[in-house]
């Protein structure tokens, strides 16, 4: 695929020429992120005809009227963590925003931040708790963009149990639809400032965003302000250290702690009440070994830490996780700190001191969700293979069945690492929580790669039956509608209502939505 001169030079014309390219070595770069090599059988995607790096929301616009003018099919990335940002069956014009990088404001007294996409977690954290505020984490990592997780991809991280699931922080939001139209959802559309996503009238922001976001199917958001919340540290934090180790000094009006639970019913029980009474800044249901991930500095050092582990060990280990609690002042920590032992007697739940760099390590990830970047570590690469929102009970049941159903057999044949349920879980909110089931698999090994291929249309077959949601990667991240067509007899046919939308909002479907759906021409 190649763009013709003429929308090439349409494209130049409206973002300068430093700020396309259609030079192989630099498209290369835009041909490579991890899991592809699962989902289209290729290591590399397709190398698209250019990129293109509009700085505006305007110029935006503009490359969106070429695309619709020429036919392109477009797509938007900021940061680019996940296969939806560059990955597709066929080649696609991406468009890069890592020029629109600005936070445009802070609000402080009405708590929410506006900003362009490729402003990331940890940018916005490093200027907000310098008044006192914080966005919700991401799970991915503090490097993810704020706008893409928080209207176009999931957004699940530790801190959703005080932020919100990031997918409900949204409020006024700048969106230039498919159509090339420019849409402000909310109170920007009447000159009214930033702080409200809904106006009079129906709200579109179910069709912006809805639970897991059109992953670049629906147009490009250029601006948005966030919702943000309190933060009782310092107005900076300061890592110690050397990659990939780095420390950093734990606010005296913090707790972390990590646990360990007799049985599921103990975690979940324990869990709900820690959402329930809301003295929790973050909390996650992870593996003990996730620790040994976070602290070890290579992969020889992590095997030492568990290689000679007893089988009962494991079994013991079986369901932990960790919390970190924050206060506005000594006598609420008192509180805190006494209202969370006594639920940790409540529920039997067992704890133990950790080592000073592992507790350092473990508080980031609770703020901020790095470290989770280390599953690369282990084998290549991995993959969440089944994950979904429900009750923590429901949960439960889904990292318990997806083990034993399905990829113990994958395991047990050394194809794949799971380490039993292999779960991370948040509370989303206080309205639902999250679970993934993370299958550390090696890219290089092609049985390997088709294990985990395997594993993701078991778990689109399975997870409806037992009602327990939408399966496929985070659950409904699925190339051609795999797992939405699996689901959609369980859930009121959805995805005709969702196709309808998108041939609404994009008539010509130059809004490549291969992570997305597609109407049936």
């Amino acid at each position: 695929m190649s763009l013709s001169r003429e929308a090439y030079k349409a494209l130049e014309d409206i973002v300068g020429p430093e700020n396309i390219s259609e030079e192989p070595a630099i498209l290369d770069g835009y041909c490579f992120i991890w899991a592809n090599e699962v989902h289209f059988g290729d290591k590399f995607s397709a190398r698209p005809p250019a990129v293109v790096m509009p700085g505006s929301t305007e110029e935006v616009q503009g490359v969106v009227k070429v695309c619709n003018r020429y036919n392109i099919k477009y797509r938007a990335h900021a940061s680019g963590f996940e296969v939806p940002a560059i990955s597709a069956r066929e080649p696609f014009l991406p468009v890069d925003l890592r020029r629109m990088n600005r936070i445009v404001e802070i609000d402080r007294n009405n708590r929410f931040a506006v900003v362009e996409p490729y402003v990331s977690v940890q940018f916005l954290l490093t200027e907000t708790i310098k008044q006192g505020l914080r966005p919700a984490s991401i799970g991915c990592g503090p490097s993810a963009s704020i706008i893409a997780s928080s209207t176009s991809h999931f957004g699940c991280g530790t801190s959703n149990v005080s932020t919100d699931y990031a997918g409900r922080t949204p409020l006024g939001v700048e969106w230039v639809l498919p159509d090339a139209n420019i849409l402000r959802v909310g109170t920007p559309g009447t000159g009214a400032g930033w702080f409200s996503g809904d106006g009079p009238g129906p709200s579109l922001r179910g069709i912006m965003r809805g639970l897991s976001g059109p992953n670049g199917g629906m147009g490009i958001v250029t601006r948005a302000a966030v919702k943000l919340t309190p933060w009782y540290g310092p107005t900076s934090n300061k890592a110690k250290g050397k990659p990939n180790l780095y420390e950093y000094d734990i606010p005296e009006d913090f707790i972390v702690q990590q646990m360990v639970f007799q049985s599921r019913e103990h975690m979940n029980d324990f869990f709900i009440a820690m959402v329930e009474e809301s003295i929790a800044h973050g909390i996650q249901r992870s593996t003990v070994s996730f620790l040994g991930m976070l602290a070890a500095e290579s992969n020889d050092e992590f095997w030492n830490m568990i290689k000679d582990s007893p089988p009962e060990m494991e079994e013991l280990y079986k369901f932990s996780g960790s919390f970190l609690v924050d206060s506005s002042s000594p006598r609420e920590l008192k509180y805190r700190q006494q209202l969370a032992d006594k639920l940790l007697d409540k529920y039997e739940v067992m704890t133990f001191p950790l080592e000073e760099q592992m507790k350092s390590a473990l508080f980031y990830s609770l703020m901020t969700g790095q470290g989770s970047q280390r599953l690369f570590r282990v084998a290549g690469s991995f993959l969440s293979a089944s994950a979904a929102q429900e009750a923590w009970d429901a949960m439960g049941n889904t990292t318990r069945l997806c083990a034993e159903d399905i990829w113990a057999k994958y395991e047990m044949a050394g194809k794949i690492t799971a380490g039993g349920e292999a779960p991370w879980g948040t509370a989303l909110g206080d309205w639902s929580s999250h679970v993934e089931s993370v299958v550390v698999y090696d890219p290089l090994v092609p049985e390997s790669v088709q294990a985990v291929r395997d594993i993701l249309a078991e778990v689109d077959e399975k997870l409806p039956k037992w009602s327990l949601g939408m399966g496929s990667f985070e659950g409904c991240l699925s190339p051609s509608e795999t797992a939405q067509k699996k689901a959609a007899p369980y859930c009121l046919d959805f995805m005709t209502y969702e196709k309808k939308l998108k041939k609404l909002f994009d008539p010509n479907l130059v809004s490549e939505s291969t992570w997305y759906v597609t109407p049936d021409k």
